[in-house]
């Protein structure tokens, strides 16, 4: 505002000078708007401002100086307000219907423009600078709002996968994650190559009775950890409760299961100055031509059954 202040000013366009105090003026008083938070009537009264603006400069001045180009700039950032007062769940215009306005001022710019000669003439190298750096405003707004919009929307999409995807206690894939593997298993491997295991932690209903579910939380976590460390290359999820659930094509199954089954029995468990003994029974099944996935998995989890009931801390095929 001050540069285009001094501008008019100096090729003496006195109604824009004018204008422009009156302009200064006014963002003062936006100035206390935003103080008292009232976001909204900010919003509303800036984007009037900057559409009366501009076209008023291009009454006096002509269409040829591209004023009228702040307009379209102004409905990018009006979109992308909207956007940031959504997120932050304040109250907001819906930009839907301010920027058919914008449009209007546009229009009625370029009639006024067509239909009678603007009262100030000033020369045509004048009018190249303007358009060069209304341009460059203009396109430097859209660049920047829109790259940071994809990099918010990225940034969000990416946390809602994960949201949907893991388990927020341990970390790992939930359910619908290993649904998805399951829907991807390669077509070019023998079915007889595919196996699934499910791991039960023993007891663990006695931990969380006995020393609460912090402490049952803490157990998962640290299996979580474990099977991390143990399963570098075979897909594990955790199914439920104390449940996890691993799968994969690895050809020595058992002998990764088994020392899962150890790393779990050896693991040093201490909450608050407690030290706990965890074991895990672990079950697998290979995957049989015909099955479901369902069908597949209850397999796996009457294994578990019988490892349950033979004395637990074991794995059973």
């Amino acid at each position: 505002m001050f540069c285009c202040l001094w501008f008019f000013q100096s090729c003496g366009v006195i109604p824009m000078s004018r204008l422009n105090v009156g302009s200064i003026l006014f963002y003062v008083v936006m100035l206390g708007l935003i103080y008292k938070e009232r976001l909204l009537l900010f919003v509303v009264l800036t984007f009037f401002e900057v559409c009366a603006h501009m076209c008023a400069a291009v009454a006096f001045v002509g269409f040829d100086f591209g004023f009228q180009i702040v307009l379209i700039g102004i409905c990018v950032l009006l979109f992308y307000s909207e956007y940031i007062a959504r997120s932050l769940k304040l109250k907001y215009v819906r930009s839907i219907f301010l920027a058919p306005a914008a449009m209007l001022f546009y229009l009625a710019a370029y009639l006024i423009s067509i239909h009678r000669e603007p009262p100030y003439l000033l020369p045509p190298e004048v009018k190249q600078f303007f358009q060069i750096i209304w341009c460059v405003v203009v396109f430097t707004i859209a660049i920047l709002i829109l790259q940071l919009f994809v990099y918010v929307s990225t940034r969000y999409q990416e946390s809602l996968s994960k949201e949907v995807f893991h388990d927020k206690l341990t970390g790992l894939p939930n359910r619908y994650a290993m649904a998805e593997y399951f829907t991807r298993l390669g077509s070019g491997t023998s079915a007889e190559s595919h196996w699934v295991a499910i791991a039960d932690l023993d007891d663990f209903k006695h931990i969380n009775d006995t020393y609460g579910h912090n402490c049952g939380d803490y157990v998962l976590k640290e299996v979580a950890a474990i099977l991390r460390k143990t399963c570098e290359d075979i897909s594990i999820c955790r199914w439920g409760g104390e449940e996890f659930l691993m799968a994969g094509v690895n050809e020595e199954k058992m002998t990764l299961l088994e020392r899962v089954r150890d790393a779990v029995a050896k693991h040093s468990f201490v909450y608050e100055g407690r030290s706990l003994h965890m074991s895990a029974t672990i079950s697998m099944a290979m995957f049989r031509q015909g099955q479901s996935i369902d069908e597949w998995i209850d397999a796996a989890d009457k294994k578990l059954y019988e490892g349950k009931t033979s004395g637990r801390n074991r794995v059973v095929a």
